[in-house]
Protein backbone atom coordinates (compact mmCIF):
# COMPACT_ATOMS: atom_id res chain seq x y z
CA UNK A 1 0.00 0.00 0.00
CA UNK A 2 2.95 2.25 0.84
CA UNK A 3 4.55 1.56 -2.11
CA UNK A 4 1.53 2.19 -4.05
CA UNK A 5 0.58 5.57 -2.08
CA UNK A 6 4.39 7.03 -3.12
CA UNK A 7 3.88 6.28 -7.09
CA UNK A 8 0.57 7.91 -6.68
CA UNK A 9 2.30 10.92 -5.11
CA UNK A 10 5.01 11.05 -7.38
CA UNK A 11 2.64 10.63 -10.11
CA UNK A 12 0.64 14.01 -8.98
CA UNK A 13 4.32 15.64 -8.07
CA UNK A 14 4.68 15.08 -11.67
CA UNK A 15 1.60 15.89 -12.69
CA UNK A 16 2.11 19.62 -11.10
CA UNK A 17 5.22 19.83 -12.15
CA UNK A 18 3.98 19.65 -15.81
CA UNK A 19 1.34 22.23 -15.53
CA UNK A 20 3.63 24.90 -13.76
CA UNK A 21 5.87 24.07 -16.51
CA UNK A 22 3.01 24.60 -19.51
CA UNK A 23 1.90 27.49 -17.19
CA UNK A 24 5.62 28.98 -17.73
CA UNK A 25 5.92 28.46 -20.55
CA UNK A 26 2.71 29.88 -22.15
CA UNK A 27 3.74 33.23 -20.19
CA UNK A 28 7.29 33.41 -21.45
CA UNK A 29 5.46 33.28 -24.57
CA UNK A 30 3.16 36.34 -23.81
CA UNK A 31 6.21 38.31 -22.48
CA UNK A 32 8.32 37.39 -25.62
CA UNK A 33 5.47 38.64 -27.79
CA UNK A 34 4.79 41.61 -25.99
CA UNK A 35 8.83 41.98 -26.00
CA UNK A 36 8.91 41.94 -29.75
CA UNK A 37 5.91 44.46 -29.95
CA UNK A 38 8.24 46.87 -28.01
CA UNK A 39 10.94 46.21 -30.01
CA UNK A 40 8.99 46.97 -32.80
CA UNK A 41 7.74 50.04 -31.71
CA UNK A 42 11.07 51.29 -30.35
CA UNK A 43 12.59 50.66 -33.87
CA UNK A 44 9.15 52.68 -36.07
CA UNK A 45 9.62 55.31 -33.24
CA UNK A 46 13.41 55.31 -34.14
CA UNK A 47 12.98 55.82 -37.79
CA UNK A 48 10.12 58.31 -37.53
CA UNK A 49 12.13 60.94 -35.30
CA UNK A 50 14.96 60.57 -37.32
CA UNK A 51 13.31 61.16 -40.58
CA UNK A 52 11.61 63.88 -39.73
CA UNK A 53 14.75 65.76 -37.48
CA UNK A 54 17.09 64.88 -41.14
CA UNK A 55 15.01 67.54 -42.97
CA UNK A 56 14.89 70.80 -40.52
CA UNK A 57 18.91 69.87 -39.48
CA UNK A 58 19.73 69.61 -43.12
CA UNK A 59 17.86 73.26 -44.03
CA UNK A 60 20.36 74.52 -41.11
CA UNK A 61 23.11 73.04 -42.28
CA UNK A 62 22.55 74.54 -45.84
CA UNK A 63 21.87 78.43 -44.59
CA UNK A 64 24.59 78.19 -42.30
CA UNK A 65 26.90 77.27 -45.50
CA UNK A 66 25.52 79.92 -47.26
CA UNK A 67 25.68 82.32 -44.70
CA UNK A 68 29.99 81.28 -44.54
CA UNK A 69 30.00 81.48 -48.04
CA UNK A 70 28.31 84.86 -48.70
CA UNK A 71 25.52 84.42 -49.97
CA UNK A 72 23.46 87.11 -47.81
CA UNK A 73 26.36 89.42 -47.82
CA UNK A 74 29.65 89.41 -45.84
CA UNK A 75 29.50 87.84 -42.40
CA UNK A 76 31.28 90.10 -39.56
CA UNK A 77 34.47 88.75 -38.82
CA UNK A 78 33.55 87.78 -35.19
CA UNK A 79 30.71 85.30 -36.44
CA UNK A 80 32.36 83.37 -38.55
CA UNK A 81 33.64 81.62 -35.79
CA UNK A 82 30.82 80.51 -33.82
CA UNK A 83 28.44 79.76 -37.13
CA UNK A 84 31.36 77.68 -38.15
CA UNK A 85 30.87 75.51 -34.78
CA UNK A 86 26.90 75.84 -35.41
CA UNK A 87 28.21 74.12 -39.05
CA UNK A 88 30.00 71.87 -37.50
CA UNK A 89 27.24 70.57 -35.13
CA UNK A 90 24.58 70.62 -37.14
CA UNK A 91 26.78 68.26 -39.49
CA UNK A 92 27.12 65.82 -36.28
CA UNK A 93 23.79 65.74 -35.68
CA UNK A 94 23.13 64.89 -39.29
CA UNK A 95 25.57 61.91 -39.03
CA UNK A 96 24.05 60.37 -35.69
CA UNK A 97 19.98 60.82 -37.22
CA UNK A 98 21.51 59.19 -40.44
CA UNK A 99 23.51 56.45 -38.03
CA UNK A 100 19.97 56.21 -35.78
CA UNK A 101 18.27 55.34 -39.43
CA UNK A 102 20.69 53.10 -40.78
CA UNK A 103 19.90 50.65 -36.99
CA UNK A 104 16.03 51.30 -37.46
CA UNK A 105 16.41 49.72 -41.20
CA UNK A 106 19.41 46.82 -39.93
CA UNK A 107 16.52 45.89 -37.03
CA UNK A 108 14.05 45.77 -39.07
CA UNK A 109 15.21 43.71 -41.96
CA UNK A 110 14.62 46.45 -44.39
CA UNK A 111 18.34 47.07 -45.81
CA UNK A 112 18.86 45.73 -48.73
CA UNK A 113 21.57 44.29 -50.20
CA UNK A 114 22.50 45.11 -53.76
CA UNK A 115 25.35 43.90 -55.11
CA UNK A 116 27.20 45.56 -58.51
CA UNK A 117 30.90 44.90 -60.41
CA UNK A 118 32.73 47.05 -56.99
CA UNK A 119 36.43 48.25 -57.34
CA UNK A 120 37.51 48.73 -53.89
CA UNK A 121 41.38 49.95 -54.62
CA UNK A 122 39.27 52.95 -55.84
CA UNK A 123 36.74 53.08 -53.42
CA UNK A 124 39.66 54.05 -51.00
CA UNK A 125 41.03 56.36 -52.58
CA UNK A 126 38.09 58.59 -52.29
CA UNK A 127 37.39 58.03 -48.80
CA UNK A 128 40.94 59.29 -48.28
CA UNK A 129 40.56 62.21 -50.33
CA UNK A 130 37.08 62.89 -48.64
CA UNK A 131 38.97 62.74 -45.23
CA UNK A 132 41.87 64.56 -46.51
CA UNK A 133 41.12 67.89 -44.58
CA UNK A 134 40.02 66.40 -41.37
CA UNK A 135 43.23 65.17 -40.90
CA UNK A 136 44.85 67.66 -41.77
CA UNK A 137 43.60 69.99 -39.17
CA UNK A 138 44.46 67.20 -36.74
CA UNK A 139 48.11 66.90 -38.17
CA UNK A 140 47.35 63.20 -38.12
CA UNK A 141 48.88 61.51 -41.71
CA UNK A 142 46.05 59.60 -43.76
CA UNK A 143 47.83 57.53 -46.06
CA UNK A 144 46.88 54.81 -48.17
CA UNK A 145 49.69 52.31 -48.92
CA UNK A 146 48.37 50.62 -52.37
CA UNK A 147 48.57 47.07 -52.98
CA UNK A 148 51.77 46.11 -55.44
CA UNK A 149 49.29 42.91 -56.89
CA UNK A 150 46.32 43.84 -59.35
CA UNK A 151 43.05 43.37 -57.02
CA UNK A 152 40.02 42.81 -59.29
CA UNK A 153 36.66 44.36 -59.26
CA UNK A 154 34.14 42.56 -57.37
CA UNK A 155 30.69 41.45 -56.67
CA UNK A 156 30.07 43.34 -53.68
CA UNK A 157 27.62 46.53 -52.01
CA UNK A 158 29.51 49.65 -52.79
CA UNK A 159 27.72 52.45 -50.49
CA UNK A 160 27.67 50.08 -47.87
CA UNK A 161 31.40 48.61 -48.42
CA UNK A 162 32.15 52.57 -48.62
CA UNK A 163 30.33 53.68 -45.22
CA UNK A 164 31.75 50.50 -43.20
CA UNK A 165 35.53 51.43 -44.46
CA UNK A 166 34.31 55.32 -43.56
CA UNK A 167 33.50 54.24 -40.56
CA UNK A 168 36.73 52.08 -39.31
CA UNK A 169 38.51 55.34 -40.72
CA UNK A 170 36.18 57.72 -39.05
CA UNK A 171 36.74 56.32 -35.89
CA UNK A 172 40.46 56.41 -36.18
CA UNK A 173 40.43 59.51 -36.66
CA UNK A 174 38.41 60.55 -33.51
CA UNK A 175 40.72 58.28 -31.64
CA UNK A 176 43.93 58.95 -33.06
CA UNK A 177 45.26 62.11 -30.90
CA UNK A 178 48.82 62.35 -33.11
CA UNK A 179 50.95 60.51 -35.34
CA UNK A 180 49.35 58.11 -38.58
CA UNK A 181 46.50 56.44 -39.88
CA UNK A 182 47.27 53.37 -42.84
CA UNK A 183 45.24 51.73 -44.56
CA UNK A 184 46.26 48.57 -46.94
CA UNK A 185 44.48 46.26 -49.55
CA UNK A 186 45.17 42.53 -49.30
CA UNK A 187 44.45 39.49 -50.86
CA UNK A 188 44.53 36.71 -48.57
CA UNK A 189 44.65 33.12 -50.84
CA UNK A 190 42.62 30.84 -49.27
CA UNK A 191 43.24 27.45 -51.96
CA UNK A 192 44.54 28.45 -55.35
CA UNK A 193 42.94 25.30 -56.73
CA UNK A 194 39.58 26.37 -55.46
CA UNK A 195 38.36 29.78 -57.74
CA UNK A 196 36.71 32.27 -56.18
CA UNK A 197 38.03 31.34 -52.13
CA UNK A 198 40.20 34.29 -52.15
CA UNK A 199 39.43 37.38 -49.68
CA UNK A 200 40.21 40.66 -49.67
CA UNK A 201 41.42 42.52 -46.99
CA UNK A 202 41.43 45.90 -45.65
CA UNK A 203 43.37 47.27 -42.72
CA UNK A 204 42.88 50.51 -41.05
CA UNK A 205 45.89 50.71 -38.61
CA UNK A 206 46.11 53.76 -36.21
CA UNK A 207 48.62 55.31 -33.26
CA UNK A 208 45.63 55.92 -31.16
CA UNK A 209 44.73 55.67 -27.66
CA UNK A 210 44.36 51.57 -28.35
CA UNK A 211 42.35 49.66 -26.25
CA UNK A 212 42.40 46.50 -23.65
CA UNK A 213 40.60 43.02 -24.96
CA UNK A 214 37.71 43.92 -22.61
CA UNK A 215 36.52 46.83 -25.33
CA UNK A 216 37.36 45.19 -27.98
CA UNK A 217 35.10 42.57 -27.02
CA UNK A 218 32.43 44.97 -26.25
CA UNK A 219 32.96 47.30 -29.77
CA UNK A 220 30.78 45.68 -32.85
CA UNK A 221 27.57 46.57 -29.93
CA UNK A 222 24.64 49.30 -30.19
CA UNK A 223 25.81 52.48 -28.53
CA UNK A 224 28.91 50.67 -27.15
CA UNK A 225 32.49 52.72 -27.07
CA UNK A 226 35.59 52.07 -24.57
CA UNK A 227 36.86 54.53 -22.43
CA UNK A 228 39.67 55.72 -24.56
CA UNK A 229 36.25 56.87 -26.61
CA UNK A 230 34.99 58.54 -23.70
CA UNK A 231 38.05 60.19 -23.13
CA UNK A 232 38.92 61.87 -26.81
CA UNK A 233 35.82 61.80 -28.22
CA UNK A 234 32.38 62.64 -26.23
CA UNK A 235 30.05 63.37 -29.34
CA UNK A 236 28.55 60.52 -31.10
CA UNK A 237 26.73 57.22 -30.15
CA UNK A 238 28.81 54.52 -30.84
CA UNK A 239 27.02 53.15 -33.23
CA UNK A 240 29.53 53.35 -36.61
CA UNK A 241 31.33 50.03 -35.50
CA UNK A 242 27.97 48.32 -35.09
CA UNK A 243 26.78 49.23 -38.25
CA UNK A 244 30.19 48.29 -40.17
CA UNK A 245 29.14 44.96 -38.75
CA UNK A 246 26.15 44.24 -39.82
CA UNK A 247 27.13 45.39 -43.42
CA UNK A 248 30.30 43.00 -43.26
CA UNK A 249 27.79 40.35 -42.41
CA UNK A 250 25.74 41.10 -45.12
CA UNK A 251 28.81 40.45 -47.81
CA UNK A 252 29.22 37.39 -45.81
CA UNK A 253 32.67 38.82 -44.15
CA UNK A 254 34.43 39.05 -40.98
CA UNK A 255 35.39 42.50 -39.16
CA UNK A 256 37.51 42.49 -36.09
CA UNK A 257 40.21 44.73 -34.22
CA UNK A 258 43.33 44.29 -32.17
CA UNK A 259 45.26 46.21 -30.27
CA UNK A 260 48.63 45.87 -27.84
CA UNK A 261 46.87 48.02 -24.96
CA UNK A 262 46.57 51.71 -23.79
CA UNK A 263 48.37 53.90 -25.44
CA UNK A 264 49.50 51.48 -28.12
CA UNK A 265 46.72 51.98 -30.88
CA UNK A 266 44.80 49.95 -32.38
CA UNK A 267 44.00 48.07 -36.14
CA UNK A 268 40.52 47.44 -37.78
CA UNK A 269 40.45 44.39 -39.98
CA UNK A 270 37.57 43.60 -42.44
CA UNK A 271 37.70 40.54 -44.87
CA UNK A 272 35.21 39.78 -47.91
CA UNK A 273 34.73 36.75 -50.09
CA UNK A 274 36.39 37.93 -53.60
CA UNK A 275 33.63 35.30 -54.86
Amino acid sequence: IRSVLKEIKQKEDLDKLATDLATAHIRLAGAYKKLQKLDEVKTDFISITSHQLRTPLSAVKGYISMLLEGDYGKLPRNFVRPMGNVYEAAERLIKLVNSLLDVSRLEAGKEQFQPAQTNIEELIVELVQEFGSVAGKKKIKLKFEKPKIKIPVIQADKEKLKQAISNLIDNALKYTPKGYITITLDVKAQNSSQIGEDKLVVKVKDTGAGMTKEEIEKLFQTFSRGAAGLMFWMQGAGLGLYIAKKFIDMHKGEIWAQSEGKGRGSTFYIEIPMR
